[in-house]
């Protein structure tokens, strides 16, 4: 016998009630933050293991030699690049991971670039509410977003 999808009410596409869950890995330095995206998410049907500590998602990858999330929310400042060596690393291990870098600062160019050219599928301009997250993160379990077509979202 193959094995069981657990599936869940659709929330953003009512043509197509069930979905498989996907899993999240959330990495956020702020754990109130954190916290309040993980419980928004989860009640899209989204399964989120949370990070606040970048290093220790690292760790916890580089422990394990693989991916075992479908989807990677990272929260960054624009004057780091530590998510850089975590989105690396990710790509070393899997090319069909979405990643998608979360920020409130103002974004540059050359950042957009490097996170481009590191892997990151998309940057997601902060505040956003979870209904349009789960939108966003909808339309690439979906298909309808192309990874080459990443843009900045404002």
């Amino acid at each position: 016998m193959g094995s069981l999808v657990d599936k869940f009410p659709r929330s953003s596409n009512k043509n197509l009630p069930y979905q498989r869950i996907t899993k999240i890995l959330l990495v956020n330095s702020d754990y109130e933050s954190a916290m309040t995206l993980k419980e928004s998410l989860e009640e899209y049907g989204f399964k989120v293991h949370c990070f606040t500590n970048i290093f220790a998602a690292y760790q916890k990858i580089e422990k394990s030699k693989k991916v075992n999330y479908d989807m990677v929310l990272c929260d960054f400042q624009t004057s780091s690049t530590e998510y850089l060596v975590l989105v690396k690393q990710i790509r070393e291990l899997s090319n069909t991971v979405k990643i998608f870098l979360m920020s409130s600062c103002e974004i540059g160019d050359s950042v957009v670039r490097n996170a481009m050219i590191a892997g990151v599928n998309e940057i997601i301009k902060k505040p956003i509410s979870a209904e349009n997250l789960n939108i966003i993160l909808q339309d690439y379990i979906d298909g309808i977003k192309n990874p080459l077509d990443s843009a900045l979202k404002i």
